[in-house]
């Protein structure tokens, strides 16, 4: 499942939550998870297994650990393991997306 830029509206609006930039980091975690691991793989993981990864990210930044970016890292994880956790998968984003349009409409 490619990640959505769209990430950084609030629905329905032209708001931005978050600079681009902060979106950008999951992006490029994820970009660089492919070449890693199987495409698609987190989504077969547990929201708790990605919960437990973030958890040793920032164990690693915070001894000191500089081999990665260990805060890009936990952030996606927890992302990742938001995703799971509530089932937002490709179709509930354009579900979601759809109910915003037939509000905006009227």
């Amino acid at each position: 499942m490619g990640m959505q830029k769209t990430i950084k509206l609030n629905v329905g609006t032209s708001e931005e939550l978050w600079p681009y930039q902060v979106v950008d980091v999951i992006e490029q975690v994820m970009e660089e998870g492919e070449v890693n691991h199987a495409h698609g793989s987190w989504e077969d993981e547990p929201w708790i297994y990605h919960m437990n990864c973030a958890s040793l990210h920032i164990q690693a930044y915070h001894e000191g650990d500089r081999s990665e970016d260990h805060l890009a890292h936990a952030f996606t994880r927890l992302m990742m393991a938001v995703a799971i956790k509530g089932d937002y998968g490709q179709s509930e984003f354009d579900a979601m997306v759809a109910e915003r349009d037939k509000k905006v409409r009227g």
